[in-house]
């Protein structure tokens, strides 16, 4: 399975790190922390002592056997400084949702140096370098095997799971964060979420299940059918995106939307939330501006992060046909063949 950045920094925010022995949490330290963690060895300041080394000398240094140089950063990609900061030694950190973590640059002390923390600064003047094994793929789901709410940091994850899903599949980030604020209510952006964390629940016809609650739950578990849960996020997300393609399980409230324009819409995301709750989910209660709160929050969040296609969204979870029960012109049920 591939690397997860977030959980490197997840793992290491606020901590220090010494590797060297020398000048205590330093920016290279940090560098090679990240190296161990990814199981690949870390290069010295051969040259003139600093860590614009690794990019001046990246050849020299053997780096290109472990790394490739981008232009466009992701995530876990390593950003490294030459003359714009560091007084002349440059700096060497690691680039997250347009921010940069790395050590000795604020946060906490630690000796002379400082832990691990994420701040915002300029582009480097060096470059950019991505570690091979975040390569192919760099993001995978968090499913409990037990019905639970996710933690932040899980729900973190989940959200750019499903933005990198969606954006592959032409939806707007505006859309998307919609969806979130809403599931941020229904499920905690957790796919194996039953309502009342009752598996199984009962009645049927009152209880949901997934990401967004399909009510009545066998709604959406026939659809899962015998997949195992890691990739229920995967095919929720593709039940999500066949939905909004036929139109499925949406009524227009007067808004004067259909899911297919919604889907692609750049309203903001507070009122493609309040559209997804009356259109969508239609609960008995729809005061519910929180949802609205928590779209603007995901919408923020994910801004300044380059989707990625989550692990496990191609090959078995492929788009199917569609079969539909069309009666008076609505769709009634919409079953995958």
């Amino acid at each position: 399975m591939a690397l997860n950045f977030d959980e490197f920094v997840i793992t290491h925010n606020d901590r220090g790190y010494d590797i060297d022995g020398a000048y205590d949490a330093q920016c290279w330290d940090g560098y090679a922390e990240y190296c161990r963690w990814l199981g690949i060895p870390y290069a010295h300041c051969a040259y003139s002592g600093g860590v614009r080394d690794l990019w001046e000398h990246r050849s020299e240094l053997g780096m290109l056997q472990y790394f490739d140089v981008v232009t466009s950063p992701r995530n876990g990609d390593v950003a490294i400084w030459t003359n714009a900061y560091g007084g002349g030694f440059g700096h060497i950190a690691m680039y997250y949702n347009g921010k940069y973590f790395g050590q000795n640059q604020g946060g906490i002390p630690y000796g002379i140096g400082a832990c691990f923390n994420l701040v915002s600064l300029s582009a480097p003047d060096g470059g950019f370098l991505r570690p091979k094994k975040l390569a192919a793929s760099s993001l995978a789901w968090i499913i409990p095997e037990n019905t639970r709410p996710l933690t932040m940091a899980e729900m973190q994850n989940n959200a750019k799971c499903i933005w990198g899903y969606l954006h592959a599949k032409g939806w707007t980030l505006e859309a998307t964060c919609a969806v979130l604020g809403n599931a941020q209510s229904e499920s905690t952006l957790n796919p194996n979420r039953w309502e009342g964390d009752v598996p199984f629940c009962q009645p049927v016809s009152s209880r949901g299940f997934g990401l967004v609650q399909w009510t009545p739950w066998t709604n959406i578990r026939d659809y899962l059918g015998d997949a195992p849960i890691k990739d229920y996020g995967n095919l929720e997300c593709q039940k999500l995106d066949e939905e909004s393609r036929t139109g499925y399980s949406w009524i227009d409230k007067g808004y004067g939307m259909s899911y297919q324009q919604f889907r692609v819409s750049k309203a903001t995301p507070e009122q493609l939330a309040q559209i997804f709750l009356i259109n969508y989910e239609r609960p008995a209660d729809t005061n519910q501006s929180v949802r609205q709160t928590q779209a603007r929050h995901w919408y923020d969040y994910l801004k300044g992060w380059a989707p990625v296609v989550p692990e496990g969204a191609t090959g078995g979870t492929t788009e199917r046909k569609l079969y539909m029960q069309i009666v008076n012109g609505i769709v009634i049920k919409c079953y995958p063949v």
